[in-house]
């Protein structure tokens, strides 16, 4: 018998350990792991782990992003800060 919650925690587990994975890739790991008996009847559940996935994607791409703005923020304050020392 197929178990909804393994199955979240098998899907959780892949995505931490591929965390630079396709929608395609996360796509099939979500087929693969739904019995093909069971595919039409658990169709809920690949889409809502795809949705999350593409969520948490999202995500990963904005707090990279304001990794990289807080970098750049960071360099210039230090540099005006040693110019501001040095007049």
């Amino acid at each position: 018998m197929f178990d909804k919650n393994e199955f979240k925690n098998c899907f959780r587990k892949w995505l931490d350990e591929n965390p630079s994975a396709t929608y395609e890739e996360a796509k099939s790991f979500c087929e693969s792991q739904i019995p093909s008996n069971a595919q039409e009847h658990y169709a809920w559940l690949a889409e809502q782990s795809i949705a999350w996935f593409l969520w948490r994607k999202e995500n990963q791409s904005k707090e990279n992003l304001n990794l990289h703005y807080s970098e750049d923020e960071s360099d210039n304050y230090l540099t005006t800060k040693k110019d501001i020392n040095y007049n």
